[in-house]
């Protein structure tokens, strides 16, 4: 099960999370919010969230998740453009099996792939999978299979009656009718009639990727924001609040969910205003 919440209430929570809320303190808490919301809206603060970037090694999290995000709606985009190909014997078959695949869990897949590269390794003396990096030579194959795998199989699980309905529609049938080509009766009505549904899961995928890179960045000591988030537990900053350290957090790994927000309500507008 997949849950969100506003960008409001994530950085209310993470502002709360040390502080036990009662009408005692309330006003405390509105202080706190007060002062962090001023030292966010400063050149200090932009420029440590510049060096809290680079120092967590951030580009590798986002890389990461952007690319698996990409590999994922790929996945989906070909899918989709096959799907009519495909018997209902051969889509139930399908869903089967990456239902089994599904209920593996990660950690098991991650030792097997240890345990595999080892294997490997010691027979042909062949270094095939990267299973322990750094943060400057961190792991990525094995890691981006990790992130894309499952986020694959949801989304195809869950788009699959909405692809279906879509072309079994009358609009599309009819038109196949008239000799237009599939191809663009899939980019013209295919794509446009499944953005809707592809917009309510993206968010959630995006959200449970945030989850698992939390689980690659430490089991295969890459460093990463999520690695950064977790230290300001042990590690308090000198130079800021705890509060405004994990709202910088925050803010970079919310960052692609708003620009993939504000993608789709793009699509949106042009679509009403064509």
């Amino acid at each position: 099960m997949f849950i969100t919440l506003p960008m409001g209430t994530i950085l209310l929570v993470c502002l709360s999370y040390s502080l036990p809320l009662s009408m005692g303190n309330t006003e405390l808490l509105f202080e706190i919010v007060k002062e962090s919301i001023s030292q966010i809206f400063t050149y200090r603060y932009l420029s440590e969230l510049f060096i809290i970037y680079q120092q967590t090694n951030g580009d590798y999290t986002l890389k990461l998740i952007s690319t698996s995000l990409t590999i994922t709606l790929f996945s989906l985009l070909i899918y989709s453009y096959y799907f009519p190909k495909m018997k209902n014997k051969k889509v139930m078959r399908l869903i089967k099996y990456l239902e089994d695949i599904e209920s593996l869990p990660v950690l098991g897949i991650v030792f097997f792939i240890h345990w595999l590269s080892v294997v490997i390794y010691k027979e042909t003396s062949i270094y095939l999978f990267k299973t322990v990096g750094t943060p400057r030579e961190p792991a990525i194959t094995v890691p981006l299979v990790i992130l894309s795998i499952f986020p694959i199989i949801f989304l195809i699980k869950y788009m699959t009656p909405y692809i279906k309905d879509v072309y079994q529609s009358n609009y599309f049938i009819f038109a196949k009718s008239l000799g237009y080509p599939k191809y663009k009766l899939f980019f013209s009505y295919v794509i446009p009639n499944l953005l809707p549904f592809l917009e309510n899961i993206m968010k959630f995928i995006y959200l449970e990727m945030i989850t698992v890179m939390l689980f690659i960045e430490i089991q295969f000591n890459t460093g990463g924001l999520l690695t950064g988030l977790r230290n300001t537990q042990f590690i308090p900053s000198d130079t800021t609040s705890p509060q405004t350290t994990v709202i910088s957090y925050l803010f970079l790994l919310l960052f692609p969910y708003v620009l993939m927000s504000f993608f789709f309500k793009t699509i949106h507008f042009f679509k009403l205003h064509k």
